[in-house]
């Protein structure tokens, strides 16, 4: 049964990365996508992306984003500008992040990008109460600052993307939820085959035992 259930976790996660490979992207990766672009126009900044919470890993991974590849950036919750957003769910804005270390100074070594100035807005569940991600604006052009109508903006944006992310967060849970169950269900099976072999091999030991003794008395 465990293999079984191993192999249709296996096949699930080949049709998944299949997917994500695939020259048509799903509509929901299209959608952020899209919004992505459009709003660093919009508010005259150089990058934009959207990200995913993963409470189970202690993460942050990139959903979407303009210059980037989906998961090229990943980023732990604890000490991020992203997670703080997240384990805060309230916005975000920074400046002077080019002499300021942290996980963004890790990022820029890895893209070559110079994050400058950061606007981060949460992205919640519009059916529960926890934050399933982020949209983040980085650097306003011609040395400019975040301005309150960039902040309203954004804040929109992440209103209108809540049902495509919670739907991507939830598939995240539900397969880690399923990877978790079934190597909780080899853990159990081998315990409880180890234990049925310990429990012969005694009881074949106290048999040879009383045989020996029996001849030895004898």
């Amino acid at each position: 049964m465990f293999n079984e259930l191993g192999l249709q976790l296996d096949q699930l996660k080949a049709k998944r990365e299949a997917l994500l490979e695939t020259d048509q992207p799903a509509e929901t990766s299209k959608l952020l996508s899209f919004y992505a672009r459009i709003t660093t126009k919009v508010t005259d900044t150089e990058r934009c992306s959207v990200f995913i919470h993963d409470p189970e890993g202690g993460k942050v991974w990139l959903k979407a984003g303009t210059g980037v590849q989906e998961h090229e950036i990943e980023v732990p919750k604890e000490g991020s500008i992203v997670g703080k957003v997240i384990a805060t769910g309230e916005t975000v804005v920074v400046s002077g992040l080019e002499t300021q270390s942290g996980a963004h100074k890790e990022i820029d070594e890895k893209t070559g990008f110079v994050t400058r100035n950061i606007l981060c807005v949460p992205i919640k569940s519009s059916m529960r109460n926890e934050i399933t991600g982020a949209f983040q604006l980085l650097n306003k052009t011609n040395g400019q600052e975040f301005t309150d109508e960039d902040i309203s903006l954004a804040e929109e944006i992440a209103e209108h993307l809540q049902g495509e992310v919670d739907g991507i967060f939830l598939d995240q849970q539900v397969f880690g939820f399923s990877e978790r169950l079934y190597a909780t269900a080899r853990k159990t099976m081998t315990f409880m085959l180890v234990s049925i072999v310990v429990v012969l091999v005694l009881s074949i030991v106290g048999v040879v035992g009383i045989g020996t003794l029996v001849r030895v008395v004898g």
